[in-house]
């Protein structure tokens, strides 16, 4: 749902603010001192009838060893991800069924790695 991460300055981090154009454009996320990255999932563009867009993102080397921190933020297992009310109507209809969290994040982890058995 939403990715919190601490950096340690090293740059390496771009986005690609739209992630279904192509060719994508990518570019960097500064370093700001102090401050925490967040990063939008997919379950949270699912969640908000994109609304709010989960954003494409990658690590390229830069020459230099890079730490980060990520925590990430998702409801317990049970809990059925399915349109806000607030972000749809009948002229912007929900456009992705309700389902469990648990089997959302089984779905991506399947569509990410379709060589492993994930249960």
């Amino acid at each position: 749902m939403i990715t919190l991460l601490a950096t340690d300055g090293v740059p390496g981090l771009e986005i690609c603010r739209e992630k279904d154009t192509s060719p994508q454009l990518w570019e960097r996320v500064p370093h700001v001192e102090g401050a925490l990255i967040v990063n939008i999932g997919d379950m949270l563009e699912r969640w908000t009838n994109c609304l709010y867009r989960s954003t494409l993102h990658r690590v390229i080397s830069v020459g230099k060893e890079r730490y980060s921190v990520a925590l990430f933020l998702h409801p317990n297992s049970d809990f059925m991800v399915e349109c806000l009310e607030s972000c749809c109507s009948d002229a912007c209809p929900p456009r992705f069924p309700p389902i469990r969290c648990s089997d959302y994040i089984k779905e991506r982890l399947k569509s990410t790695f379709p060589e492993n058995k994930i249960e």
